[in-house]
């Protein structure tokens, strides 16, 4: 799970990278990728938050009393999209 998150945060900087090269702005680089570096930080504290709060049940509202991906699984994922993301940004910040 935390390879197949790593690679989507990978495309997603190839992507950012595209954009920015074809539009000669490379600030956007640090905008996109910061931003969605940022979020995806965000949505792993939440998701080990919820975590610790919930275990491995399910929702405040569902009847189901267990989760197929657990909720640190979750939290890893966003937490391997983040890290090319938030390195992209980190050298864009450091070059410039």
């Amino acid at each position: 799970m935390i390879k197949k998150g790593f690679i989507a945060g990978i495309v997603m900087v190839g992507i950012v990278l595209a954009l920015a090269a074809f539009i000669r702005k490379w600030s956007y680089l640090y905008f996109v990728s910061g931003t969605m570096g940022a979020v995806s930080l965000v949505l792993a504290l939440a998701y080990l938050v919820d975590s610790i709060v919930l275990g491995s049940t399910g929702t405040f509202f569902s009847a189901k009393k267990t989760r197929k991906v657990s909720r640190v699984e979750d939290a890893k994922r966003f937490g391997a999209i983040a890290v090319p993301n938030v390195l992209a940004a980190l050298i864009y910040v450091a070059a410039g």
